[in-house]
């Protein structure tokens, strides 16, 4: 059977709060059976990118907020979570200012791995990864909701739904354990440290400044990385502007890697027990972990709601295959190709490659029915 994937558009046709997107959202939602994925009185983790200090292109308060009221509903209760992403303290101011917090969506915001990063469990993987770290929080849950947003991403490409639940669910290392059993092992797979250019490198210290837990430094001009404290995250490398810099992984073998953290967070839950929505808003060139944002590379397009993570993500290169570039963005001077997403011919990777190894591993399926609504 083809997956179902339904399709808000983000057009609104009438000065009326139902005709707008965030109306018709929550129309949506008053009308779908919740209770197909949560059972009553269970407690959900609402799982999405809080973002970074700059990057201020995430999902707006007032749509998480209305997932939170319909999980309320079911009835159930709600809290909304990430894994930590830069120093966990930082991570929840982040989070306030965003606009995220307990008063603003009428449910907890919690790292789903603690304050630390390090509240995780082991859990085996696939060939690559042979064993993760999956956030406690997310670990423990019977059933979850995933709120992605939309971007691009310099190593997969596309951060979808796909992303979201690998690099987001699969915390930074277990308790008294390593990098090794932590996202960053996706970046890392064929070295145990980044991968340096001393004549292309100018000495611009972009690496440095950007590490999340101060891990670089240059002593002698020398570039040098303390291994103990660096999360392998991939940041220093994107924002070096001479590819001074190089993660050790190919693009192949990290799309089959990120599929493997996707199935490993997945195994934790029975299946149809977790929700997917992508939001195809204010769709940036970067990840939400950078700390900036830069101007769209697409008009909005909607919302897709589906329980199938390839079908919702197959849809979503789909409909980035069809539309134009926006003027003025870092996608302005790309001419669409055939069978080409927007954000492939950006990043100049096949961004459906995840997708082809996630639906290897079975993780969903490619096949899908778009239903529009509302």
């Amino acid at each position: 059977m083809k997956a179902k994937i339904y399709y808000i558009t983000a057009d609104s046709r009438a000065f009326a709060y139902e005709s707008g997107l965030e109306g018709k959202f929550e129309n949506f939602l008053k009308g779908f059976d919740l209770t197909a994925y949560i059972t009553r009185d269970e407690v959900v983790p609402i799982k999405m990118h809080l973002g970074n200090r700059g990057a201020f292109r995430t999902i707006r308060p007032q749509f998480v907020k209305l997932v939170v009221d319909a999980v309320k509903n079911v009835p159930a209760q709600p809290f909304v979570t990430d894994s930590v992403r830069v120093p966990g303290y930082e991570y929840l101011e982040i989070a306030k200012n965003a606009g995220y917090t307990h008063l603003t969506l009428g449910a907890p915001v919690v790292l789903a791995d603690g304050i630390y990063g390090n509240d995780s469990l082991k859990v085996k993987a696939g060939e690559l990864l042979g064993e993760v770290s999956i956030a406690s929080a997310i670990h423990d849950a019977r059933s979850m909701v995933v709120l992605t947003h939309v971007k691009g991403h310099i190593q997969a490409v596309l951060g979808g739904a796909i992303k979201n639940l690998s690099m987001g669910g699969v915390s930074l290392a277990p308790r008294n354990g390593s990098w090794q059993q932590g996202r960053g092992k996706m970046h890392f797979l064929m070295g145990d440290i980044m991968e340096w250019d001393e004549e292309k490198c100018t000495l611009c210290h972009d690496c440095m400044n950007i590490c999340p837990v101060e891990s670089i430094t240059f002593p002698d001009d020398k570039y040098t990385v303390d291994k103990e404290k660096c999360w392998r995250c991939g940041r220093c490398a994107r924002v070096c502007p001479v590819e001074a810099l190089a993660v050790p992984v190919t693009h192949e073998i990290f799309m089959k890697a990120l599929a493997e953290g996707a199935k490993a967070v997945l195994d934790t839950f029975d299946e149809h027990r977790i929700l997917y929505v992508n939001f195809l808003l204010e769709m940036q060139p970067e990840c939400d972990c950078m700390p900036m944002a830069d101007p769209p590379v697409a008009q909005d397009q909607g919302i897709l709601i589906s329980d199938d993570p390839v079908a919702i993500d197959t849809a979503t290169l789909d409909i980035l295959s069809r539309i134009k570039p926006l003027p003025d963005s870092r996608a302005s001077d790309i001419t669409m190709k055939e069978g080409w997403d927007i954000f492939s011919l950006l990043h100049k990777k096949d961004g459906r490659l995840q997708l082809k190894e996630a639906e290897h591993l079975g993780l969903g399926s490619s096949d899908y029915e778009l239903i529009k609504v509302g």
